[in-house]
């Protein structure tokens, strides 16, 4: 395969062997034969490896091999987020609608999450994203101003912010780090998801970041999970001996 050039090798590969993921109980090939694949060491098809066993995507069974891990639960109506991926493709199985998308002085936490300094403008764009089951989540998401500008003229209907960063702009998102709270809906958010004023919500904060480590994006959410429940899963990495 041709590398691309700025992003690690290791994650370029983890990429291609999740794309190729077909069925749970997969064997995926040996070390050696996709170290003769790729044409990397072993330690980068290792990293690659554990890219993909800490998403829960893959485990290791001692003596037999690599293999895909099964489906998490058997509901369907449950939103797996194990991965960045998971998140991004969220955006591409509903549809956003866009309330506003403007330049605005923000808040100091949004802009130490950016990296910003004090009293910084950042690009914010406001929407509800819609499931077939009715409106389910408000959005407010933030971009540094010159990277907002550059997406100022994007359909998000079927998209994602994310999804539109790297796929406009080439910036591959590695991670993020979220907190979570139970909270009651304001009345603007809650007149946006057709519910009661102060009806029980989850609210994410979430910070999404680059493989270089630079800041993407920090996004605000309310979301009801009746309307589109899901389930996050968690795996820890193989303990080395």
């Amino acid at each position: 395969m041709e590398y691309q050039t700025g992003v690690p090798r290791y994650l370029q590969i983890a990429e291609v062997i999740r794309q190729e993921l077909r069925g749970e109980g997969e064997r995926i090939p040996s070390e050696h034969e996709l170290c003769a694949r790729f044409k990397v060491s072993r330690p980068t098809i290792r990293q690659a490896l554990d890219v993909l066993v800490q998403e829960g995507r893959l485990y290791r069974h001692a003596g037999r091999g690599t293999f895909s891990t099964p489906s998490p639960g058997g509901d369907r109506r449950l939103r797996v987020i194990g991965s960045v991926d998971d998140m991004i493709a969220l955006g591409e199985e509903t549809w956003f609608k866009l309330v506003s998308r403007d330049v605005t002085p923000i808040p100091a936490n949004i802009a130490q999450s950016l990296r910003l300094p004090p009293g910084s403008s950042a690009y914010r764009v406001i929407g509800v994203r819609h499931a077939e089951t009715g409106p389910f989540q408000h959005v407010t998401a933030y971009l540094r101003k010159e990277t907002g500008e550059q997406l100022s003229d994007e359909d998000l209907s079927k998209t994602s912010l994310l999804g539109a960063v790297e796929r406009q702009l080439g910036v591959l998102v590695k991670f993020l780090e979220q907190t979570t709270d139970a909270v009651l809906a304001p009345r603007h958010v809650a007149e946006l998801l057709q519910l009661r004023p102060r009806t029980p919500l989850l609210m994410f904060e979430r910070t999404y970041f680059a493989a270089n480590g630079e800041p993407v994006e920090h996004a605000v959410s309310y979301q009801t999970s009746r309307r589109y429940p899901y389930r996050l899963v968690l795996s820890r990495p193989e303990r080395r001996v």
